[in-house]
């Protein structure tokens, strides 16, 4: 028996090497055939030339736009006696936004009625003096005088009439009104309280909200980077996923003295009132391109020992290179290593990273 073994154990080692070597063959050919799969179907993208363009993050908010503005004064002192509009709402044009008891206004009503009488009876008058300088009772001189007189009267009713036109009062009430249709974004008054004609603080503000400003603060340091004319993306707190796209149109060429930073300003339109005043907003400025740079897009890195690599479809299959990474750009990379047109993976490339490492 012991020939019969001696002779045995060889050919098991032997059949043992075997194995295991038809297994490493299969698991090549295996790892060979995915990765030729993944060459197939792989997603790539071209490396261009493209001019880099940064971006320049500012702090905003949003205000009326003032050319459609309208801030209302009370033209006559009084008392408040109804306010009928609340901050917020939308009004019309000349929607009533609140009622004065006004004595002012009771006077200048008095004056236009004064003003008509004195007329009235500067007309009899020059008809009495006409009669009597007819029937050589009055001189020519009293004739003249009595139409000088009615002159007067006349211009005094005028100014009377265009006074109360102003203030636009009637019997001791003065009723403020909304110039132009839009929100009430300002209020200053409640019911009873005195308003004066002297005070400059205004009682109420009315917006057209069709169009807004978004007035934003440059740093001293970035405005040699801001021109007329930048395109601008603008953000806000409470839609921080929408993009509002525009252009600046202003730059305000002054320096506030107390932050340092000069303003700029993007007109936005706002047909679905989304943009309300008084709200932050984030405004991201693209600066003007400089020089074309190689890029590709930033997903199709692979960092390996804090080197950068990418994967590279050729008609021959794939091959790992080095590049130098110059900028990075939201979603692209400006880099050195490669050529145009040369076509960078940007699926699965750690997969193939590591296979082609392998092989």
């Amino acid at each position: 028996m012991k020939p019969f073994v001696i002779y045995l154990l060889p050919v098991a080692f032997g059949c043992l090497l075997s194995a295991c070597g038809t297994d490493k063959a299969e698991t090549r050919k295996d790892d060979t055939s995915e990765t030729d799969s993944l060459y197939k179907h792989v997603e790539t993208a071209p490396a261009v030339f493209e001019q880099p363009s940064e971006s320049i993050k500012l702090n905003g908010k949003i205000e009326p736009d003032e050319s459609k503005e309208a801030k209302v004064y009370a033209l006559a002192s009084g008392k408040i006696k109804s306010v009928q509009v609340e901050l917020g709402d939308y009004v019309k044009q000349g929607q009533v936004l609140a009622v004065l008891q006004s004595g002012e206004v009771a006077g200048i009503a008095n004056d236009v009625s004064v003003a008509e009488s004195n007329v009235e009876l500067a007309r009899k008058n020059v008809e009495t003096q006409k009669s009597l300088f007819e029937g050589n009772l009055a001189t020519q001189q009293e004739y003249l005088s009595a139409q000088v007189e009615l002159k007067k009267a006349q211009s005094e009713l005028n100014r009377a009439r265009q006074v109360a036109s102003i203030t636009g009062g009637s019997n001791a009430v003065y009723t403020l009104k909304a110039p132009i249709s839009g929100y009430v974004i300002e209020k200053n008054i409640s019911n009873n309280s005195e308003v004066r004609q002297d005070n400059s603080t205004n009682l109420f503000t009315v917006a057209d909200l069709s169009t807004v400003w978004i007035i934003a603060s440059v740093y001293e340091t970035d405005i040699a980077n801001i021109r007329l004319g930048d395109e601008v993306k603008v953000r806000t707190f409470s839609n921080p996923d929408k993009d509002y796209l525009g252009k600046i149109d202003k730059v305000y060429n002054v320096l506030d003295p107390s932050n340092r930073t000069m303003k700029v300003r993007i007109s936005m339109p706002n047909t679905n009132n989304e943009l309300k005043p008084e709200m932050f907003a984030t405004v991201k400025v693209r600066t003007a391109p400089g020089d074309s740079i190689l890029s590709i897009p930033a997903k199709a890195m692979v960092m390996d020992n804090s080197k950068q690599y990418v994967i590279v479809k050729k008609s021959n299959g794939l091959e790992i290179k080095p590049i130098t990474v110059l900028r990075r750009i939201e979603d692209r990379a400006f880099i050195t290593g490669l050529s145009e047109g040369e076509q960078v993976v940007t699926s699965s490339q750690v997969f193939l990273y590591d296979a082609l490492n392998v092989k």
